[in-house]
């Protein structure tokens, strides 16, 4: 990944520099100068987000910018989206994970160092592996027609057929049904 050195610096945070610049910056804070301290107080964070559950969405898209030291305003044009965006994504309640853009969760991730599926919840790991397919396969396991589906979920025909031919997201509830889980709540 190459950035323009003219806009933003990459920070290079790891989680493993965290004894050398954390513990200084506790004890001597103005022997190690602004620069450690803001790179310690990111580190920081990032450990903290390290140690807890990584559940939601909003923490692993902060904790995937953060260990890989990329500002805010160079991830989001790295990925295409506009900063507010993001912003908005790792606040986490501001945009229901289901109305999060899979595409975008999956390019931050690449662009962090992370694998593919790193910032996914379960419901976007099923809207990238073919949930049109796996909404069919459903349908056909429990014996039941697109119209049958369609009454039992209480949306028109058309949508099922929509959401078979991956011309529409199905939303949250369908997974739910389909994989027979619940959304994890943070």
């Amino acid at each position: 990944m190459v950035f323009d050195r003219r806009s933003h610096k990459r920070l290079n945070l790891h989680i493993s520099d965290a004894d050398a610049n954390v513990v200084p910056y506790e004890i001597y804070p103005a022997a190690v100068g602004q620069k450690a301290i803001l790179k310690a107080k990111r580190l920081t964070l990032a450990m903290r987000l390290c140690t807890g559950n990584l559940t939601s969405v909003a923490d692993k898209l902060r904790y995937a910018r953060l260990t890989a030291g990329i500002h805010q305003d160079a991830l989001a044009r790295e990925v295409g989206i506009d900063r507010i965006t993001l912003l908005r994504y790792e606040n986490g309640p501001r945009i229901a994970e289901e109305n999060m853009e899979t595409e975008w969760l999956v390019k931050i991730a690449l662009a962090c160092g992370r694998d593919k599926y790193f910032c996914c919840s379960p419901y976007h790991i099923f809207i990238i592996e073919d949930a049109g397919r796996q909404i069919k396969q459903y349908r056909h396991e429990m014996g039941l027609t697109q119209k049958q589906l369609a009454v039992k979920l209480g949306v028109a025909v058309t949508t099922v057929k929509r959401w078979e031919q991956k011309k529409n997201k199905p939303p949250l509830y369908v997974w739910e049904l389909v994989t027979g889980q619940k959304p994890i709540e943070v």
